[in-house]
């Protein structure tokens, strides 16, 4: 995992599987794939649309620079550089890492332009191409965060559930800089909002925890929405 007192380097990944179906488009745009397929037949006909168009516009790359922890306090950690991730619930999600992994995903920006250009002709397919990218990006973070997990454990270590800004106790205007500190964005086109956001917008940004015994926690558990989200059960 590296010497203590050293950066390890930023690691640029794109050699990603694109596997995705029907139903993943649709959960991509927040619907219920069961009952769509039996109240809202066009909206399956546009997914179907957008997986034979889309594919070509998905041009995932991902950055994932890991940083060794040198202390833990009770409202911050201290990375190696002078870096640092703030806030209670980063403490309390992170506690016990002896390194951190910031990831930085992003499809780049063809499949969300062709979906703007698509809103006024097309805006069922529009959307459809929309939710694909929501799919997509949130599968390319899920097989990073295997990858990252399997080189961990070759060192006998675990790795924890991602965590990205965005709850109350981790704002995107407070998380997303802290993060964008630790990778440089820039080198595959990501840039960020003075509120935190980011363009191109189907990018996500998390941290990984690793260490000898991590939590592997639900990231639902962890979610502000999850009293009112249909995929909590």
């Amino acid at each position: 995992m590296g010497k203590r007192g050293k950066i390890i380097s930023m690691d640029s990944w794109d050699d990603f599987g694109l596997a995705f179906d029907v139903d993943d488009i649709l959960r991509g745009q927040g619907a219920i794939p069961e009952i769509i397929r039996t109240r809202r037949p066009s909206l399956v006909s546009a997914a179907q649309r957008a997986l034979a168009e889309g594919l070509s516009l998905i041009h995932p790359i991902a950055l994932v620079q890991q940083r060794l922890v040198i202390k833990h306090l009770h409202d911050r950690i201290l990375l190696d550089g002078s870096a640092k991730l703030s806030g209670t619930l980063v403490v309390s999600h992170l506690a016990g890492a002896q390194w951190i992994s910031a990831v930085l995903v992003t499809l780049g920006s063809d499949l969300e332009e062709a979906s703007a250009r698509r809103f006024d002709s097309d805006p069922i397919l529009a959307l459809a191409l929309d939710g694909l990218g929501n799919a997509a990006v949130e599968n390319i973070a899920q097989q990073v965060c295997r990858r990252v997990g399997d080189k961990a454990q070759l060192d006998s270590l675990t790795v924890s559930t991602p965590l990205s800004p965005g709850e109350a106790e981790w704002p995107v205007e407070v998380g997303q800089p802290e993060i964008h500190s630790l990778v440089d964005a820039t080198r595959i086109g990501v840039n960020i909002t003075a509120g935190g956001m980011m363009v191109p917008k189907k990018s996500i940004s998390f941290v990984l925890g690793i260490g000898k015994d991590m939590s592997q926690e639900e990231p639902c558990t962890i979610c502000s929405l999850r009293e009112s989200c249909h995929y909590h059960g």
